[in-house]
């Protein structure tokens, strides 16, 4: 179906419920609910707005009339006609129930796409093409799928037929099968009126382009909806195609809601003399970052940037923070007469309470380790043992079960 015309209103019915184009079917029943009982002419509100709700509600609660809407507005939803939702399903809706299912054409199944970004596509926005290939309505036959289409004889149209199985003496199963007939579909075709197009099978392939728009502060996970994009078939309303985007690993920030995690290694002389450092921002901005005056950085510390997380989805002036995670980088090594220095330089180191030649003093030595690899040690010596008191344990009731059948 094409696009809507010049000058046609496609946005009214959705603002007047109060909810997005993009918005679920069960999003646009729930906010007409709500709009509905508070606008309700039996609780005080204002007949004109009711029926206001109510209509827009009867467009958009119904997905065939919802798609001419989107194309062609009010004025092409009136000429069209259809059934649907309307103002009586408000009194379902009072009553607990989900409304009355809205009459017309059967909607197609939507079809899933994940696309990769970067995590700099969710911070600048921009735009990807999605080549997709679909069935659409074969032009030539116009759906029909040849000429002298007639009803199929052994399933009456219906497309399935019932069987009866014999499962055993006096026991029987019935059921549901495609009927082998007509493949289905309730219609048979002879061979010499089958459409040339599409041999009859009413729909052809078609590759078109999609322009998918990345908003500012989309996140991992989010769907992008393209409505009535999917597969066409006769006799019912195409479903969507749904993009998910997937966001890669970022080498430099981390993620989480609106605010961005920065890693950074800085020297021992910087955490306790000052730093001054550049992050590169996803917007191709330097950031320069200076340490406060007299600031001491301490082992595992995080800093902020207030104003440099994510820009919000559909608000992207407002954005989060940039936290800084700060690692010390130690020197490997000091020479004697630099750590001479340094003790010149920094606070004492507090006296030993303990006489060191006391004979309840005995020097230990300490030595570096890799802890990673002392874990992995010490869940295989976990293992081994668990193994080996289950092994004895075996061992202890087979013996135990021998002397009690040598006392019997």
């Amino acid at each position: 179906m094409g696009g809507p015309q010049k000058d046609v209103d496609t946005e009214k019915m959705y603002n007047i419920l109060g909810v997005e184009k993009t918005a679920t079917a069960a999003e646009i029943k729930k906010a007409f609910r709500k709009s509905a009982m508070k606008h309700h002419p039996d609780k005080g509100g204002d007949p004109e707005k009711f029926k206001e709700i109510s209509k827009a509600y009867e467009i958009l609660g119904d997905a065939e009339k919802r798609e001419t809407y989107d194309n062609y507005g009010e004025e092409g939803v009136e000429q069209g006609g259809g059934g649907g939702g309307g103002p009586g399903d408000i009194f379902d809706l009072f009553a607990g129930g989900g409304g009355r299912r809205p009459q017309g054409k059967r909607k197609g199944e939507d079809v899933v796409f994940p696309l990769k970004v970067n995590l700099e596509d969710l911070y600048n926005g921009g735009k990807r093409k999605l080549r997709v290939t679909g069935n659409v309505i074969c032009k030539d036959c116009t759906g029909k799928g040849g000429k002298g289409v007639k009803k199929c004889d052994d399933c009456h149209g219906r497309g399935v037929k019932m069987v009866i199985r014999q499962l055993g003496p006096g026991m029987i199963q019935q059921m549901q099968t495609h009927c082998p007939k007509c493949r289905g579909t309730g219609e048979v075709i002879p061979d010499k009126d089958r459409c040339k197009t599409c041999s009859g099978k009413k729909t052809t392939k078609e590759k078109k382009t999609l322009d998918v728009f990345i908003n500012k502060g989309m996140r991992h996970g989010q769907k992008i909806v393209f409505r009535g994009e999917a597969d066409q078939a006769p006799g019912t309303v195409p479903g969507n195609v749904v993009v998910v985007l997937q966001q890669r690993e970022h080498k430099d920030f981390r993620r989480e809601g609106d605010n961005l995690f920065y890693k950074k290694e800085i020297l021992l002389s910087e955490a306790l003399c000052g730093f001054k450092f550049f992050i590169p921002q996803m917007d191709n901005r330097q950031l320069l970052v200076k340490s406060p005056t007299d600031y001491i950085v301490k082992p595992g510390q995080v800093m902020v940037i207030k104003g440099e997380g994510m820009p919000q989805n559909k608000n992207p002036y407002v954005t989060g923070s940039l936290y800084v995670e700060f690692k010390i980088v130690f020197p490997t090594s000091l020479t004697a007469a630099k750590q001479i220095q340094l003790c010149k330089l920094l606070p004492p180191a507090k006296a030993l309470m303990v006489d060191e030649d006391s004979e309840d003093v005995e020097e230990v030595g300490i030595d570096e380790v890799d802890i990673e690899a002392e874990r992995r040690r010490f869940k295989q010596e976990r293992a081994k043992q668990e193994r080996e008191e289950y092994e004895e344990d075996e061992d202890n009731h087979g013996r135990h079960g021998a002397h009690e059948c040598q006392s019997q």
